[in-house]
């Protein structure tokens, strides 16, 4: 035995020294190891803790020192952030020739706002109600399950969807299909968003005006009130609606 070493390897003990020796695995190979003499930390080891591993000329265990937790996680962070970009650049090799296709044939105008009005449609804030112990946010999607009669409705953020919300999914997915239809018609249906985003409006106000509307009488604050992102699927709604009219004075 010389007293050269190899490179240190990372790896997570799985059984610590008892009466026997503990165990961990180096490039899938099972090693085990003592604490006399290698164990160069101060603190006991444990089960899955990740170890720095030195290896003596021989092959043999020469020295285990445990990685610091922060290390571990900025590895692990490194580690997804790898993954995601690889995900990320896979997922862009097959979206762009679609996002291509797509800004072809409806427009690169159109195609942002109708890609806007989704993730507004079912993330930003459309509206507050509030519950007593904080406000509670509901996107346009949440308000349509919302029953404001039904305090548990509330509370569990809308999830009673019926015939009229499915009825909003396919008019804010319209404009994607509308460039593919050869049917004359198909053009109106850059509309479909604005007309129902109308038609929205209105069935969420009369919910909430039948749930809070007495407590005007009652000088009681309206709990419900309208977030300014609702501006997001306002103007994008608008934008595709504008596209509408221009293609349908394209003869």
């Amino acid at each position: 035995m010389n007293g050269q070493t190899s490179p240190r390897v990372r790896s997570k003990i799985v059984k610590i020294p008892d009466t026997s020796p503990g165990l961990l695995f180096v490039n899938g190979q099972p090693k085990q190891f003592t604490l006399d003499g290698i164990w160069k930390s101060p603190v006991a080891p444990t089960p899955n803790m990740t170890v720095d591993v030195d290896f003596d000329g021989a092959g043999a265990i020469a020295a285990i020192t445990v990685v610091d937790s922060k290390e571990v996680a900025a590895q692990k962070l490194n580690e997804a952030l790898g993954v995601a970009k690889v995900q990320g650049t896979r997922l862009a090799t097959w979206l762009l020739p679609m996002l291509r296709t797509l800004a072809a044939r409806m427009g690169a105008v159109p195609l942002g706002a109708a890609v806007l009005l989704w993730i507004s449609w079912f993330f930003f804030p459309a509206a507050s109600v509030d519950a007593g112990g904080g406000r509670l946010s509901f996107s346009i999607w949440e308000l349509l399950g919302v029953d404001f009669n039904n305090p548990a409705s509330i509370a569990n953020g809308g999830g009673d969807h019926g015939l009229f919300s499915l009825l909003g999914i396919l008019a804010i997915a319209a404009p994607f299909a509308a460039p593919f239809l050869r049917m004359a018609w198909a053009k109106y249906l850059n509309g479909a968003p604005l007309a129902y985003f109308v038609i929205a409006l209105m069935a969420i106000f009369v919910n909430e005006h039948r749930a809070f509307g007495d407590l005007a009488k009652m000088d009681v604050p309206n709990p419900f009130s309208w977030s300014a992102m609702i501006i997001v699927p306002l103007i994008t709604t608008v934008v595709l609606g504008r596209a509408a009219l221009k293609q349908s004075g394209n003869k």
